[in-house]
């Protein structure tokens, strides 16, 4: 039985939203590289009769499974699966099916890396009483989403109106952002900024120091600056911290405290990085290319 040879690398691009910029530009990379590039989204297949991909590597630049219904997750999910027999997925199919701050958090403990004080929760009044023990004795609240990102969803809880709203907020923000589980974590004094280290294939390609002088979340997508952090203090716990969620291509954000210890907040396993590109010049976007070219 005669096997089929791709005579050309070639690599599948799997996104519901091919307009990013960053997911441009690497595919324009890799056509430089003479690769094959094709662009698949969920809705371009259909299961159980799986195409041949003709491809050894599939990006996955997007997070899809955390846009849809369940049932769109579940299928997509069972497409990962499917190419994850037959090519090399990036980031790995375990490492985006489990993606999320709560998974983070999880795995933050189990290897002692310094975290905010954390509760994650669907039980409403679990996160009523974890708010109003700290916001009684003067402490910040900071409520997030466990998968979205760009600072959206990222509220400090002592800004709601009055106190006696706490109950009703955590009612309207369930069904705004939490759908059904709030992640809840103790602000971190902090020096004024956050660091963002982009790790490709165990290596920090690339920092930048984030800041905002008008909010606590320093974001770039809301309004918050960005400029080059050329210190590696930080390189090798966002090492560490990539492995250990199992993540190749990944954005580890570090909130120095004021007590002198790096706090993790996130592992973006689909990072931005426009604005990393922008504060330091360095072209991320051919590393990303680079690391999915090697795996041809």
């Amino acid at each position: 039985m005669k096997k089929n040879i791709v005579t050309q690398m070639s690599i599948i691009i799997f996104t519901d939203n091919p307009n990013v910029v960053e997911t441009r530009l690497v595919m324009e990379q890799l056509i430089s590289k003479n690769i094959k590039v094709k662009y698949l989204a969920p809705w371009d297949l259909s299961l159980p009769n799986l195409p041949d991909l003709d491809a050894s590597v599939v990006y996955v630049p997007s997070n899809m499974l955390h846009r849809g219904s369940t049932f769109e997750f579940l299928h997509r999910m069972l497409i990962l699966k499917e190419f994850e027999k037959h090519a090399m997925v990036v980031n790995p199919v375990d490492s985006i099916l489990q993606y999320s701050k709560e998974h983070l958090v999880l795995k933050l403990k189990e290897n002692d890396f310094v975290f905010p004080n954390t509760l994650v929760t669907e039980n409403i009044e679990e996160a009523y009483n974890f708010v109003k023990t700290r916001l009684d004795v003067g402490k910040e609240v900071v409520l997030k989403p466990i998968c979205k990102a760009r600072g959206i969803g990222v509220i400090k809880l002592s800004e709601i109106r009055a106190r006696s709203d706490l109950l009703q907020f955590l009612l309207w923000y369930n069904r705004q952002h939490a759908e059904g589980v709030y992640y809840l974590q103790d602000f971190i004094p902090n020096q004024g900024y956050d660091v963002r280290c982009l790790v490709v294939n165990g290596e920090v390609v690339g920092r930048e120091k984030r800041y905002n002088p008008n909010d606590f979340r320093y974001n770039v997508a809301i309004g918050g600056s960005a400029e080059a952090f050329n210190d590696p203090v930080y390189d090798e716990l966002s090492v560490k911290v990539a492995e250990s969620v199992g993540l190749k291509i990944t954005g580890i954000d570090i909130l120095p405290g004021t007590d002198g210890l790096p706090y993790v907040l996130e592992a973006n396993c689909f990072p931005g990085y426009m604005a990393l590109i922008n504060a330091t010049n360095i072209p991320i976007h051919k590393k990303i290319a680079d690391y999915l070219a090697s795996l041809c």
